[in-house]
């Protein structure tokens, strides 16, 4: 069954492995024949010279390594960003550091490559509207970040360990002291990236010095 967010979304994938974008291929023709492929690579450079740059969604892999000039996971995310379409981070493993620059160069989540189908697609849902897809691996990795943090009021923490418990959104807010409404949890979850931005941004200032 599909509904108004199951409207037609053109895809576009970036990964090394082959057998990664396969998977993918297979996955969205199974579960979502919503989703236009309209274009895979294994460059940011070659995808958006292909037309990749016509996406709504980009499933980006955080762990490019060839060419070498895009092995720098923020230089990629702002690349595809600046063509237009939103980036959904795709990895094999959770390391906190890489995947908070990511989201604040402006990623709008993250989704590992052994999740089950499901959540790709949940994910997919969600990042073509441009708000954060946050799964409970994206939550735990935000709330170690003690800039972030620093930043959130009780209410978006509260939301943030919820999440990062494994509780589902739509739960979130009748497990909250108190309940909130479902609205209010999504607006809770529109704020990270700003202060994400400009805490990850002064970090990774000397790391983009010393590879120019």
């Amino acid at each position: 069954m599909t509904g108004p967010e199951d409207a037609p979304l053109r895809l576009a994938a970036v990964d090394d492995h082959p057998f990664v974008l396969n998977g993918i291929l297979w996955t969205v023709r199974e579960y979502a024949p919503w989703v236009q492929v309209i274009g895979t690579a294994a460059s940011v450079a070659e995808l958006l010279a292909g037309g990749g740059g016509t996406a709504d969604v980009v499933l980006l892999d955080l762990d490019l390594g060839v060419p070498a000039d895009e092995a720098d996971p923020t230089g990629n995310v702002r690349a595809v960003r600046a063509a237009g379409p939103q980036v959904l981070i795709l990895t094999a493993e959770e390391r906190p550091i890489p995947v908070r620059r990511a989201i604040a160069a402006g990623a709008v989540g993250l989704v590992l490559k052994s999740d089950p189908a499901h959540l790709l697609i949940d994910a997919l849902r969600t990042a073509r509207t441009g708000e954060l897809a946050v799964s409970s691996r994206l939550a735990h990795a935000l709330l170690t970040d003690e800039n972030l943090v620093g930043h959130l009021a009780p209410r978006q923490i509260q939301v943030f360990e919820l999440l990062a418990q494994g509780v589902g959104r739509g739960d979130i807010g009748r497990l909250m002291d108190p309940p909130a409404a479902t609205s209010t949890v999504d607006t809770y979850l529109k704020g990270p990236r700003g202060p994400t931005a400009r805490s990850a941004g002064r970090r990774s200032t000397p790391t983009r010095r010393c590879s120019t």
